[in-house]
């Protein structure tokens, strides 16, 4: 492959949450001439957890490898990196959102994804958190998923599977189209 050929890679870190680990991260990827295209980043507890995509020449991509344990080590963080390819969209998926909520307990991501996954459905992003009702200050579960259904799988009947799993574990959910993917 020569230098101008795009390539991808995917960047992990993960590490005691504090300022300045994005600046220096995007920057890591910024001096080796690569481009940031896509970057999920949070604090979970008090670490921070990042992945994001980023793109460039072989020499660039070459450069942030060759850097990014210094970066590491500077900043106290695990980092890995893993060569990947971009994806291409298609059209053998709909793009639909889900949110479920409703009382916290153990295993409702676990439910939900393995619902999800004996239909097919491909899960392109999932957040979920607890959050506090204002009076009674009960853990309230929320998840939120981008979800890649198979376009050949009837909506009428992913739905109804949902609408079974949620009232057998007293959750609420609502399945809808997601036009912007």
């Amino acid at each position: 492959m020569t230098s101008a050929a795009k390539e991808y890679m995917v960047l992990t870190a993960v590490g005691a949450d504090r300022p300045g680990l994005v600046e220096r991260i995007s920057g890591l990827i910024h001096e080796a001439g690569a481009n940031l295209e896509d970057s999920r980043m949070a604090i979970l507890g008090g670490e921070f957890a990042l992945i994001l995509l980023f793109s460039g020449g072989t020499e660039s991509v070459l450069k942030v490898e060759e850097r990014s344990a210094a970066v590491a080590a500077e900043l106290d963080l695990g980092i890995t990196l893993r060569r990947t390819r971009r994806r291409t969209e298609t059209s053998e998926f709909l793009p639909y959102s889900l949110r479920v909520s409703g009382v916290d307990r153990p295993g409702i991501v676990a439910h939900v994804s393995a619902l999800l996954a004996g239909r097919g459905v491909n899960v392109a992003g999932l957040e979920s958190r607890l959050a506090y009702a204002p009076l009674s200050g009960t853990p309230m579960f929320h998840l939120n998923a981008k979800l890649q259904v198979p376009s050949q799988l009837a909506l009428a009947t992913l739905r109804a599977d949902i609408a079974h799993l949620c009232e057998e574990e007293n959750l609420d959910f609502i399945l809808e189209s997601d036009a912007h993917g």
